[in-house]
């Protein structure tokens, strides 16, 4: 069953099936071959530390979202999706960002992922850039990722840059025009955020 615009959902990231993050989200739209969440500013986020983790995950501490709101936009089966970032007391657009990650799955309260650190980022759409690159050797010695993770993870990225670069990417560009409604406020996540269940 497809989620209504204005429904609050939680973004889980996972580490090997169990959750780590969880970020509240308010879905704009919900269709068959793209998912567009709203992550606004205020929006709550959790940290799950522990023995299960290999690393404090980098937002620890954090409670919510602190800058302009986010877009995020998914397609199902994409290893990726898309960010776009505002910035400024005028809330103008700063660019987009390609968030390396595990196809979302579907769960009774939002969807799950796995982050894959390397990301893509521009400012116009045309030019792109590698982020966070060096520190994948870094997390395979701290058991992230192992070496093959990580060597997917690196060549699923040369892909996609070529992918982007060679013509742009998939998305309307209008989508940095977008505003979110004003009666819209800073979700919660659910109760039970962290539990456990089979992704769908």
């Amino acid at each position: 069953m497809a989620w209504r615009t204005g429904d609050v959902i939680a973004r889980r990231d996972l580490w090997r099936g169990i959750p780590w993050v969880g970020t509240a989200a308010i879905v704009i739209q919900d269709e068959p071959e793209l998912l567009a969440v709203y992550v606004a500013e205020g929006a709550e986020i959790a940290v799950l530390d522990g023995d299960s983790y290999p690393i404090a995950h980098p937002w620890r501490g954090k409670r919510a979202w602190a800058e302009h709101g986010i877009v995020i936009l998914s397609r199902p089966g994409d290893a990726y999706s898309v960010w776009l970032f505002w910035e400024g007391p005028r809330r103008e657009f700063a660019g987009w960002y390609l968030n390396l990650e595990e196809p979302l799955r579907r769960t009774p309260h939002g969807y799950d992922t796995r982050d894959h650190e390397l990301d893509l980022w521009s400012e116009d759409g045309r030019e792109w850039h590698f982020k966070d690159a060096e520190k994948m050797e870094q997390r395979v010695a701290e058991g992230v990722y192992t070496a093959e993770e990580a060597a997917a993870i690196e060549a699923e990225g040369a892909r996609l840059h070529s992918e982007v670069s060679g013509g742009g990417g998939w998305w309307d560009d209008s989508w940095a025009d977008w505003k979110p409604p004003a009666e819209w406020q800073p979700p919660k996540l659910p109760a039970d955020w962290a539990r456990r269940f089979e992704s769908k």
